[in-house]
C-alpha cells in the first residue's frame, strides 16, 4: 500500500511514501560510506555515473591484469569515489 501511494503522489500519505529499490540501493550506500558521496547533497546523476562508468573500467582492467598473471595487493583492487577536477574530466574525455 505504501509504495501506491508513493506512486499515486498522495499528498496526505508522503510520510508513509516507500519506494522499493531491492539490495542495489544498500550496496550503493555501502560503496559511497566514507567517500564525499556519502551525503546525498553531495550527489549529483552525472557525477554518481562517472564513478560508476570509472569503476567499471577500474575493474575490468584489474580483471585484464589477473587473466594476465599479474598478482596485485588487494589494497590497490577496490575503486572507492574521489572528487574528480574538472581539469581531469576534460583530459579524460580526450
Amino acid at each position: 500500500m505504501a509504495s501506491r501511494w508513493a506512486v499515486t503522489g498522495q499528498r496526505d500519505r508522503a510520510a508513509d511514501y516507500q519506494i522499493w529499490c531491492g539490495p542495489a540501493m544498500g550496496s550503493f550506500n555501502a560503496w559511497v560510506s566514507g567517500s564525499y558521496l556519502n551525503t546525498p547533497e553531495n550527489r549529483t546523476v552525472a557525477d554518481v555515473a562517472r564513478h560508476l562508468m570509472r569503476g567499471a573500467a577500474f575493474h575490468t582492467r584489474i580483471a585484464q591484469l589477473a587473466t594476465a598473471g599479474v598478482t596485485l595487493p588487494t589494497s590497490v583492487a577496490d575503486y572507492r569515489p574521489v572528487p574528480l577536477e574538472p581539469a581531469a574530466l576534460t583530459e579524460a574525455a580526450r
